[in-house]
């Protein structure tokens, strides 16, 4: 007997397309990984479509989503999902709502799955994470930001400076570093605006500095950590990312490694942020030495699987986590960020091709045997020897985070 075709469903935040205009390309977010995804799934008996809250008709309650066929997306009627795939980036606060109740309504009509789980706010991240004993050591101090007056006192305290970020911050947006200048007792901010580009700012007077932290926080969530010196043998920032995925059993894997340097003068290393791409060992080899470049990946690829199976005991099941990692001169190892919708273009960049492909097979495979215990009862969580807890549905899904990585 043939094996039922999957239906995996890949949900983004929007698509730009153009209804009287059918022979256009859509404007899809990730095109690139969308098509890879698409292109995967067919050998693998799985049916992959792109979709968006606008989708669900409300009238007759018909899905249509873009099918990637013949070297072209094509709009039309989709099957309803058997597993939908988050991979949306929301910009505004209300495409979030509108998107959460198009998937409640879709799960009224058919029960399906969720193939990634969501991470809360970056603070109830840090500590579900500070309470391993093993984790604990590579967590820097965090805590979260209450007042201009407070980051005044801990720039005091700490002669490399702090960094201010949001709690739910992306690609480094709004992210600042703020030092005191020990002679002229001025005060240097460097940071990201919202837009995410690079600014410089010097204030001579506390009330100007804490005037203007006012303004740029705004009603905004942040967090407050001390800097940490995080720079390649250039003097470059840079971090370490790993991408940890659930294989075709269900288990945690270690699907590649990539490190990300910055611009000099920069506080984030990350792609968006105008950083570059470089393997791993090769740059970790260039600033410690190739022995000690072994340990420390093999510390870095320890950490990552104890993170993932803390995670999700924590936060129930995950199919993929991009984890962050600066490390200090003297090798300390810091988990700077965790991240539940992570990219890799990195791979492709690297030519990794290994990871490249690994990294857009696994999460079809975790799909497809997700759907094999598919039932009219949804998974809340999986532990990573394949057991799964079962839980009626009461069709309201978790709500949607926009938690994303930058350092």
């Amino acid at each position: 007997m043939q094996a039922r075709m999957v239906i995996l469903g890949i949900v983004v935040a929007s698509i730009n397309r153009k209804p009287l205009e059918r022979e256009s390309e859509p404007a899809l977010p990730e095109p690139r990984f969308c098509q890879a995804l698409s292109m995967a799934g067919k050998p693998l008996g799985i049916h992959v479509y792109v979709f968006s809250e606008e989708s669900l008709q409300p009238k007759s309650g018909q899905l249509y989503g873009y099918c990637y066929e013949q070297g072209r997306w094509a709009w039309q009627q989709v099957p309803l999902p058997d597993i939908i795939y988050d991979r949306c980036f929301f910009t505004e606060a209300n495409q979030r709502t509108r998107c959460q109740s198009m998937l409640n309504r879709l799960s009224q009509k058919k029960p399906f799955l969720m193939l990634n789980g969501t991470l809360p706010a970056k603070l109830d991240v840090f500590d579900a994470l500070k309470t391993d004993s093993l984790l604990a050591k590579h967590m820097p101090a965090t805590i979260p930001y209450q007042s201009a007056n407070q980051v005044k006192q801990m720039a005091d305290r700490h002669i490399d400076g702090i960094v201010l970020k949001p709690s739910a911050g992306m690609q480094g947006r709004g992210i600042l570093h703020i030092k005191r200048c020990p002679l002229s007792r001025a005060t240097k901010v460097n940071g990201r605006t919202r837009q995410n580009r690079s600014f410089s700012m010097t204030f001579t007077e506390d009330s100007e500095l804490e005037h203007w932290i006012n303004r740029f926080i705004n009603r905004s969530s942040y967090l407050l950590q001390p800097y940490l010196s995080l720079n390649d043998e250039d003097g470059k920032p840079f971090d370490v990312r790993t991408l940890m995925q659930k294989d075709h059993t269900g288990k945690w894997s270690l699907t590649g490694v990539v490190s990300r340097t910055g611009q000099a003068g920069s506080l984030t290393s990350n792609l968006h942020g105008g950083g570059d791409a470089r393997p791993a060992a090769q740059l970790i080899t260039a600033k410690f030495g190739k022995q000690k470049a072994e340990r420390l990946l093999e510390q870095i690829h320890t950490i990552s699987k104890q993170t993932a199976e803390r995670l999700e005991s924590k936060f129930g099941r995950f199919a993929e986590l991009g984890l962050d990692y600066g490390i200090e001169p003297s090798g300390q190892i810091w988990l700077i960020e965790a991240n539940s919708k992570p990219g890799r273009s990195s791979f492709r960049i690297i030519s990794d091709l290994e990871a490249a492909r690994l990294s857009i097979e696994r999460p079809l495979l975790y799909a497809r045997l997700l759907s094999r215990r598919l039932s009219p009862y949804f998974a809340a969580n999986e532990s990573t020897n394949g057991r799964h807890r079962l839980t009626r549905s009461d069709n309201q899904l978790r709500p949607f985070n926009v938690q994303e990585v930058h350092r």
